[in-house]
């Protein structure tokens, strides 16, 4: 792992309890090692702090999914606890909304560069 929980808590300000943390923090881990060719391994300084925050983004989307959140919310009620997914082309996968996640603190580095 590259985030500790004491580092999604304080830093990240991330909701989840300890236990909930450490249940995605292995997946979450491998995500980010995905999505940056294994680079991240190898973080240090600012890269490493992007890395972070990734992690724990994408530690909040796979508690997000395993609730059953599986695409974007287009009406919900309260009293008949009914809530409606975006379906077809504009809903994104749980892979793509994971990507997303991460994508979003590991944009400005260059761990997502794929070149030589």
């Amino acid at each position: 792992m590259y985030a500790d929980f004491a580092f999604y808590k304080d830093t990240y300000n991330g909701a989840l309890t300890e236990a909930e943390y450490k249940r995605f923090s292995v997946r979450a881990m491998a995500e980010i090692n995905r999505i940056t060719s294994n680079k991240a391994k190898t973080a240090t300084g600012e890269d490493l702090e992007a890395v972070k925050m990734a992690e724990c983004a994408v530690i909040d989307e796979l508690s997000y999914q395993s609730l059953g959140g599986s695409g974007d919310v287009t009406s919900e009620s309260n009293d008949g606890i009914s809530r409606s997914y975006a379906t077809g082309i504009v809903s994104k996968s749980s892979r793509q909304r994971i990507d997303a996640a991460a994508f979003t603190w590991l944009n400005n580095t260059n761990l997502l560069f794929c070149g030589i």
